[in-house]
C-alpha cells in the first residue's frame, strides 16, 4: 500500500488498485523497504549496482505523476533518495521535454535521516489503530522478489514485514449471541444475489465470497469471515472518505469525530439508542451501542459499513488493554526526552531502570502463572525499543560522550549488564536477530535453574537426622560433581556468547545514534527556535524551511537534460538558468523512502497551515505505513542489519 495524504483532502491507494496495481504491486512492497541503505555504510549498496527497490520506487512515482498529467522538478535528501532522483531524472528527460504541463515539486527523503519519529508513540488515532489491530497474513510469495532481494548488499536475505491490510474484527462486537441481531436473512440474501455468478469465471475474491455465503447458509448464521473489515480494501470504498478525514487527527479529536459521524448516520437512518450520550470524548459503551444499532438491520450494515468499520477499529484502539500500553510508552518516552536534556548519566540510568522494570514485570508474571502482563507494564522487547529511542536521543544531545557511542564506558557497562540480566532471567521468545540461535539454550538454562531451586527446596524439607550413616550422603557425589562441572562450563560458554551478542547490539546502537549527525544543520536553526519546533520531526522542519524559502543543507536538485545543457553549454554565453525553488511549485509531493506514520501527516498539515500558503497542494507519501512495533522488527528483528 502506498499512502498519500493530500491537503486539503487525503487519498489512499490500496496495493491492489488502479495506479498502484499498474505501477507497483503489493508484492514489491517488501523489496522497497529492503532497499533501505545499510546502517554500516550509509550508502544504497556496497557495489555500483542500483538497488532494484530504487528502480521500482522511481517507476511508481513517475507513473503516479503521469496520471496527474504533471511533470516533475525533483529534489532529494539522503543517499538512497538521490539514487531514486537520478533514475527519475533520466526517465523524465526522455519523455517530458517540450511538453507544456504543470509542474510538480517532488521531494524525496530517506527515512534513515529521522528514525526517532516512527519509533515514538505519538498522539495519533490512526497510529493507535494500526498498532492495535491484527494484520492480514501474507499467503503468497514471489520467487522474483527473493532473487531481487538476494542482490541487495549488505542486508538480510529477505524482509518479513506485516501486511498493511488491517483486519477489523467486527464480528467480536456483532456476535451471534446478541438476541437483537439476526443475520440469517442477510446471509440468504447474499447467497441469492451471488447465485447468478459463475464461480468458474469470477475473480478469486468473488469465489471465496460465494463459498462463504454457502457456508453461512449451511450454518444458518452469519459467519465471522463476513464480519471482517479492512481500513483499505476495494469492497469498502465507502469508508475511504472517513479514513481520509481522520489521518491527520489526534487521538481525542479523531475519537470525537468518529462519534459525530455515528450520531449523524443514526439520524439519517432514523434510529435511536437507549444509552445517553455525553458531549466530548466517547466512552466504550457509547461507541459499541451505536455500532450495534447501525448493524442491527442487514441493509444498514451493508450501507454504512465504512463508518462501522472505522468506529470498530477506533473502539479496539481505545480499549484499555491497548491504550494502557500506548500511554505507558508515551510516559517513558517523555521521561527519556527530559533526561536527554540533562546529563548522559541520568539518561543511562533511566534506560537501565526501564530494562530492569520490564524484566521484573515479566518474571513476576510468569511466577504468578499469568500469560498476559499487567496493564500499563512494558515488556523486555518494549524496553529494547525504548533503548533505541534513548540512544538516538543521546546521539543528538551527547555526541562526544564516549569513544564509540554517546555514553561513557561506565554508563554503557551498566546498560549491558541490565540487558544481560534481563535476557538470562527472561529468555526472549520473539525473533530478535542478535539472539538468533541462543534462545533454546537460554530457555534450557532457565528451566534447569528453576528445577535446581525446586530440588533444593525439597531437600531442605527432609530431616537429615534420619540418616545415621554418613556414607549414604556421599553416594553418587562424584558423578554429580562431574555433571556440575560440565554444566558450569556450558553456562560459562553461554554467557560469553551472550556477551558477544550484546556487544554487537551496542555497536549497532552506536550507529543508530550517529545517524542524526547527517542531519545536524537542520537542528542549528537561527530563525526558528522554541520547544514546539525542536520537538517536531524532520518532515515538519523541512516543510517549514522549504515553504519559508530558506536554504536546506544537503538538499539536491536534479536537473533535467535541458537544464544540464544550459549549465554546461549555453551557460558560458550568459544563458544559464537558476535552479527552481521547491516553494514556487503549486503542488508538492513529499515521498519518504522507508515509510511514514500518522504523526508525520499531522505535522505536515501543521507546517502547511502555519506557512500561510493555502495555494499549495501538498501530497505526502511513503513506501509503507510504520508503527513503533514495525520499527522494532525492522531495527532489531530478522530484517535488521545487526
Amino acid at each position: 500500500m502506498i499512502l498519500c495524504p493530500f491537503s486539503p483532502r487525503v487519498f489512499v491507494l490500496p496495493s491492489e488498485g488502479s495506479i498502484a496495481e499498474a505501477c507497483l504491486s503489493a508484492e514489491h512492497e517488501d523489496s522497497i523497504s529492503a532497499g533501505l541503505p545499510s546502517l554500516s555504510t550509509g550508502l544504497p549498496s556496497d557495489g555500483d549496482e542500483v538497488p532494484p527497490a530504487a528502480t521500482l520506487t522511481a517507476h511508481f512515482l513517475y507513473h503516479l505523476v503521469a496520471k496527474m498529467d504533471l511533470k516533475m522538478e525533483i529534489f532529494s535528501l539522503g543517499d538512497l533518495s538521490k539514487t531514486i532522483g537520478k533514475i527519475l531524472t533520466d526517465m523524465s528527460s526522455l519523455y517530458d521535454v517540450g511538453r507544456r504541463k504543470r509542474t510538480l515539486g517532488l521531494l524525496l527523503i530517506d527515512r534513515t535521516l529521522d528514525l526517532l519519529t516512527p519509533c515514538c508513540h505519538g498522539d495519533s488515532l490512526i497510529d493507535r489503530i494500526f498498532s492495535a489491530l491484527p494484520r492480514k497474513e501474507r499467503t503468497s510469495s514471489s520467487t522474483s522478489i527473493k532473487s531481487s532481494q538476494a542482490q541487495l548488499k549488505p542486508g538480510p536475505s529477505g524482509l518479513e514485514r506485516a501486511s498493511l491490510e488491517v483486519q477489523i474484527p467486527i464480528g467480536e462486537i456483532l456476535t451471534k449471541e446478541d438476541p437483537e441481531i439476526d443475520y440469517s436473512g442477510l446471509s440468504n440474501s447474499i447467497e441469492a444475489f451471488l447465485s447468478g455468478w459463475d464461480s468458474f469465471n469470477s475473480a478469486p475474491e468473488m469465489v471465496d465470497f460465494i463459498n462463504l455465503s454457502k457456508k453461512a447458509s449451511d450454518e444458518r448464521i452469519f459467519p465471522s469471515e463476513l464480519l471482517q473489515g479492512s481500513l483499505v480494501s476495494t469492497e469498502s470504498f465507502r469508508g475511504t472518505p472517513y479514513l481520509e478525514a481522520i489521518l491527520d487527527r489526534r487521538t481525542k479529536d479523531g475519537a470525537i469525530l468518529v462519534k459525530k459521524w455515528l450520531q449523524e448516520t443514526l439520524r439519517q437512518e432514523n434510529m435511536t439508542i437507549n444509552v445517553k450520550t455525553r458531549p466530548g470524548f466517547p466512552s466504550k459503551l457509547e461507541l459499541k451501542t451505536m455500532i450495534k444499532a447501525l448493524a442491527k438491520k442487514p441493509l444498514s450494515l451493508i450501507k454504512n459499513r465504512g463508518i462501522i468499520q472505522l468506529a470498530t477499529a477506533a473502539l479496539f484502539a481505545l480499549d484499555e488493554s491497548c491504550s494502557a500500553r500506548w500511554d505507558a510508552f508515551i510516559s517513558a518516552e517523555k521521561i527519556l526526552s527530559v533526561n536527554a536534556g540533562d546529563t548522559s548519566q541520568s539518561l543511562a540510568a533511566q534506560i537501565s531502570d526501564l530494562i530492569n522494570k520490564s524484566a521484573f514485570a515479566e518474571s513476576d508474571g510468569k511466577k504468578s502463572g499469568k500469560k498476559e502482563q499487567s496493564q500499563g507494564l512494558l515488556s523486555f522487547q518494549d524496553a529494547l525499543l525504548l533503548t533505541v529511542t534513548g540512544y538516538i536521543l543521546a546521539g543528538e544531545n551527547f555526541p562526544t560522550s564516549g569513544s564509540g557511542g554517546p555514553f561513557s564506558w561506565q554508563e554503557e557497562h551498566f546498560l549491558k549488564e541490565a540487558i544481560l540480566d534481563a535476557i538470562l532471567e527472561n529468555p526472549v521468545v520473539a525473533r530478535l536477530k542478535f539472539l538468533h540461535g541462543l534462545t533454546p539454550e537460554l530457555e534450557a538454562k532457565l528451566n534447569k535453574t528453576k528445577s535446581d531451586a525446586t530440588k533444593e527446596t525439597s531437600i531442605d524439607q527432609l530431616d537429615i537426622d534420619d540418616f545415621d550413616d554418613d556414607q549414604w550422603g556421599k553416594w553418587g557425589d562424584e558423578d554429580e560433581e562431574n555433571d556440575d562441572k560440565e554444566q558450569e562450563y556450558d553456562d560459562m560458554q553461554l554467557k560469553l556468547e551472550l556477551r558477544d551478542r550484546v556487544d554487537n547490539l551496542f555497536k549497532y546502537l552506536h550507529k543508530l545514534s550517529t545517524l542524526k549527525s547527517k542531519n545536524m544543520p537542520l537542528r542549528e536553526e537561527s530563525n526558528l527556535t522554541g520547544d514546539p519546533y525542536t520537538n517536531k520531526g524532520l518532515l515538519y522542519k523541512l516543510l517549514t524551511k522549504i515553504l519559508g524559502k530558506f536554504d536546506v543543507p544537503g538538499l539536491e536538485y536534479h536537473s533535467s537534460t535541458v537544464g544540464r545543457l544550459f549549465k554546461s553549454g549555453f551557460g558560458r554565453f550568459g544563458l544559464g538558468q537558476a535552479n527552481p525553488s521547491l516553494a514556487d511549485q503549486n503542488v508538492i509531493l513529499v515521498f519518504v523512502v522507508g515509510g511514514i506514520n500518522g504523526v508525520e501527516v499531522q505535522e505536515a498539515h501543521e507546517a502547511l497551515s502555519e506557512s500561510g500558503r493555502p495555494d499549495i497542494g501538498l501530497i505526502l507519501g511513503g513506501t509503507t505505513f510504520l508503527t513503533p512495533d514495525d520499527m522494532l522488527h525492522l531495527l532489531l528483528g530478522q530484517s535488521s542489519y545487526i
